[in-house]
Formats: structure tokens, C-alpha cells, sequence
């Protein structure tokens, strides 16, 4: 089997690198400047003990031709999902699996509508990783992968993906109820990414400060709130505890939501707690919290950007 990852970020780098450092066929597309390191250096990524340096096919745009996917991983940003279906279109077979590994939420709907016959799985996952520099990632902390079907039917090669996974050292299990991994997901982006960005921290230093850990408990006190109303069968009380954890788990991490705003780039705010200040709308209620986070963010989009233009 031969997985294509599209978006080699820090998660989809992290992923690609170890599956092709276990032996498994894997190749990557990614940025232009990380492309060609990674062709002429190979893949490196850091991690406690030891340094793990993969050579992988490497390509900064999808080529059907040369890339024979029998799975793909989807691990751009949420925002850039459209681009990404569109340049998958009518190039890959309607059999091949579709597997989103992204923050947020309602990410699968451009993969429903464009590839309706193909199996398409949302994985949720708590591996941390950092993007340093063309061709370097470090794994800040080992994490769960969970992921289960969205759209579509299983053809089997869930299986194969799990097993090639297992393999390569992640905990990876299939589950049948996705959405609640997805959702206990979001709450915990919601709550750490925006307050780690603001402070400019990693993400230890959240719970340090009193007033970040009221903003915490307000951001998620309004997200559970949304997802009793969406999933009231499901249990979200522990969701707290579980964030916390999380916290602790990747305290020495810097967020993915940090990192885009000292690029300068765009980050999944919208898919964050934009999607729940935009859901509690839809269903009358309010999030003037998340609200005021997301436009905090959306600010601070703004000005890091002009200041690299400048």
C-alpha cells in the first residue's frame, strides 16, 4: 500500500517521515522550500532519544502519474480544503480512501460533496509536532489517533492503514463513534490554541496564569454547552480533566496556531472557536467568549502580517 500525504505541515511531515522510516511506501506534498530540502537532504525529524531521517518521494503539487495512492492523507490547514479537492478531482479512483487529519470541524463536507462514492475517515489526533525549518520537525510529544468513517463505505483499507500506522510507532485505533473524539478535539483546540497564541507561549504556561484559566474555563463552559445541544446522548464532563491533560501531555509544545501567526499565515480560528460562536448562533444560543477570542485572533492575523510585509 502506498499512502500520499497532501500538506506536509508538522503533523503530515511527522506522519510521512515515520511511515517511510518503518519501510512503508509513502510520499509527500508540501511547500516548495521543505520539498526541495527534503530531496536533497531527506526528511528529519527529532525526537527525544534519537533522530529519525527518512528519504521519501517529495512533490509540491499532486501528480497522479507518479503518485500511485492507494490512501490519502489530508493534512493541510481546514481553509485549504477546496484547493486541495479540487486539485484531487477526477485524479484519483473513487475506491481510495480519504483521510482528514485537520483541526476543527465540519472539514469533511468539500470531500463529501466532491468525491460522494469515496470512503472518506476524520482522524483525531493529540501527536504534537514543530515545523523548525525546511525539512526539520520535531515531535514535541507522543499522542492517540483515533479516526473512524464520515462518508461513503469501508473497503477494507482502514485496516492496512491502522496496521502500517501501529507500525511506525503511533496509537492509532478505529473507532465508531468519531464524532466524539472530534468534538472532545475541537474543545480542546478551542480552549488551548487562541490562549497559547495570545500569551505567545507554549502551551504549559496557560494554566500558570489565574485570569487565562478563567478565559479557559469560559471558552469551554460555552463549547460544552454547544455540544450537549449537537450530541446530547454523549457525556462531555470529563472534557475539562481530559484538556488539562492534554496540557500537561504537551506543555513544552508551541500550538500550530502560534507557529501560523509567526509566519505571517492564516490559522483555523474559523474551524475553531469561530465554529462554535457560528453553531451557537445557528441553534439560539450564545458564545460571546469564543466570539471575542476569535476576533482577537483574526487581529492578530492582521498585524503579523503587515509586520512582515513591512
Amino acid at each position: 500500500m502506498n499512502i500520499s500525504v497532501i500538506g506536509a505541515g508538522s503533523i503530515g511531515s511527522l506522519f510521512a517521515g515515520r511511515v517511510a522510516y518503518s519501510g512503508f511506501d509513502v510520499d509527500v506534498v508540501g511547500r516548495k522550500d521543505h520539498v526541495n530540502k527534503i530531496q536533497e537532504k531527506g526528511l528529519t525529524i527529532l525526537e527525544d532519544e534519537s533522530n529519525i531521517v527518512s528519504f521519501l518521494p517529495a512533490n509540491t503539487e499532486y501528480n497522479p502519474t507518479q503518485q500511485k495512492s492507494d490512501a490519502l492523507f489530508v493534512t493541510t490547514k481546514a481553509y485549504d480544503n477546496h484547493t486541495v479537492a479540487s486539485s484531487l478531482s477526477n485524479r484519483i479512483n473513487k475506491e481510495t480512501p480519504i483521510f482528514i487529519i485537520q483541526n476543527g470541524m465540519g472539514n469533511e463536507t468539500i470531500f463529501k460533496e466532491n468525491f460522494p462514492e469515496n470512503p472518506i475517515y476524520r482522524a483525531v489526533t493529540t501527536e504534537a509536532a514543530e515545523h523548525l525549518q525546511p525539512a526539520v520537525v520535531k515531535h514535541v510529544a507522543f499522542g492517540k489517533t483515533s479516526f473512524g468513517i464520515v462518508s461513503g463505505k469501508g473497503n477494507g483499507f482502514s485496516s492496512q492503514v491502522e496496521q502500517i500506522l501501529s507500525s511506525s510507532g503511533f496509537n492509532i485505533k478505529e473507532t465508531q463513534n468519531i464524532q466524539l473524539k472530534m468534538w472532545y478535539k475541537l474543545l480542546a483546540n478551542a480552549a488551548i490554541c487562541p490562549l497559547g497564541t495570545i500569551l505567545h507561549a507554549k502551551n504549559g504556561e496557560i494554566l500558570k496564569r489565574p485570569s487565562f484559566v478563567r478565559i479557559f474555563n469560559a471558552i469551554l463552559k460555552e463549547g460544552i454547552a454547544l455540544a450537549n445541544q449537537l450530541l446530547p446522548d454523549e457525556d462531555f464532563s470529563t472534557s475539562p480533566e481530559f484538556i488539562k491533560e492534554v496540557i500537561n501531555k504537551t506543555k513544552d509544545n508551541k500550538c500550530s496556531m502560534l507557529q501560523d501567526i509567526e509566519r505571517g499565515r492564516r490559522t483555523e480560528i474559523e474551524f475553531m472557536n469561530g465554529y462554535i460562536t457560528t453553531e451557537s448562533r445557528v441553534h439560539g444560543m450564545k458564545a460571546p467568549v469564543n466570539m471575542a477570542i476569535t476576533e482577537v485572533i483574526r487581529h492578530l492575523e492582521t498585524k503579523e502580517k503587515k509586520i512582515l510585509i513591512s
